[in-house]
């Protein structure tokens, strides 16, 4: 055989038995996951808590780097553009991964196509809070203050074009009332807001709320799920108050760059699987009102594209603009 082909045949052999031996070696470093949001908030709380958990199983690190800004456009624009090769992940949620999108024609990535969607993480709704000094302490007190002054009373949220964004906006609708919308640049900073009486409400999630909620440095007025929730038995729901049309379910999932290898997915993909079959952490999630969901990529992948499309219709129902 002539040189150059056997040292052309050797060198292919090489670099095939080469992918597998770095797929089976992965990960043999740290690993960066992305939060799209300021700390604090509940992708901050839910995304240190999943890195803590995810390195266990891994046997490696998985360092939090947030990047906030755009309501989560600029990190995920970030993590759409990093080598698919599983140590760049995303915290992945229905702002980031649903929302913008659906409010945002050119974001500066497409939600579906340009991840690979490892596995859900679990759905939580949201409430609507207040200072402790507001003079309202139910739902029905709330509205008639904002009747009383229309155009007066501000809520808090995320950042414009969040699904917490669009729940203010149907209470709004819904309840025809006039309060006015102050987005942030994260739910931590939101929150500190609130808690500082700078502004009165909020539309939170509940992951970052449930402690500020059992604290008393918040008072929960309603929560956007369909029955009570048990971490906040407590707390009425829309539904029951005479608003059935505001429920709203969130989720956070763990996603990559698109192009990440199969064997590679897969080791993430078990981890993920893995981790939130622990019972300690289920538990620890259900505290905070986060309920853990595993779900394998390719149904995710499937769930995030018709998430999309839902979210794309409801902001044209609303009349949210960018």
């Amino acid at each position: 055989m002539p040189l150059s082909r056997r040292t052309a045949l050797l060198a292919a052999a090489g670099a095939a038995l080469a992918r597998p031996a770095a797929a089976q070696d992965f990960p043999n470093r740290p690993l960066r996951l992305v939060v799209p949001y300021p700390p604090g908030g509940s992708t901050d709380v839910i995304g240190r808590i999943a890195a803590q958990r995810l390195g266990e199983v891994l046997g490696q690190s998985v360092v939090v780097d947030n990047r906030g800004g755009a309501s989560g456009a600029v990190g995920s624009q970030a993590v759409a553009r990093m080598p698919a090769d599983g140590y760049a992940l995303i915290v992945s949620g229905v702002g980031s991964h649903g929302v913008v999108p659906a409010i945002n024609p050119a974001p500066g990535y497409d939600a579906v196509t340009d991840f690979t969607h490892v596995g859900m993480l679990g759905l939580f709704h949201s409430v609507l809070v207040v200072n402790p000094a507001f003079p309202a302490t139910t739902l029905q007190g709330f509205l008639e203050e904002a009747r009383r002054r229309p155009g007066a009373i501000n809520y808090a949220t995320s950042g414009s074009g969040s699904s917490n964004h669009l729940m203010g906006e149907l209470i709004r609708l819904e309840a025809k009332v006039d309060i006015v919308h102050v987005p942030y640049r994260g739910a931590g900073p939101a929150l500190q807001a609130v808690l500082a009486n700078e502004v009165p409400a909020m539309c939170d999630s509940l992951p970052s709320a449930a402690g500020h909620i059992r604290a008393g440095t918040l008072r929960a007025l309603a929560v956007s799920s369909r029955q009570r929730l048990p971490a906040l038995p407590d707390v009425p729901t829309f539904t029951e108050l005479g608003l059935p049309k505001i429920v709203v379910e969130n989720w956070f999932g763990i996603s990559a760059p698109a192009g990440l290898p199969a064997p590679v997915l897969a080791r993430l993909s078990a981890a993920l699987d893995t981790m939130l079959r622990q019972p300690d952490l289920v538990a620890r999630f259900a505290e905070i009102g986060f309920d853990a969901q595993p779900m394998a990529p390719e149904p995710f992948a499937k769930f995030v594209a018709a998430d999309v499309a839902f979210w794309t219709d409801a902001v044209r129902r609303s009349g949210v603009k960018p």
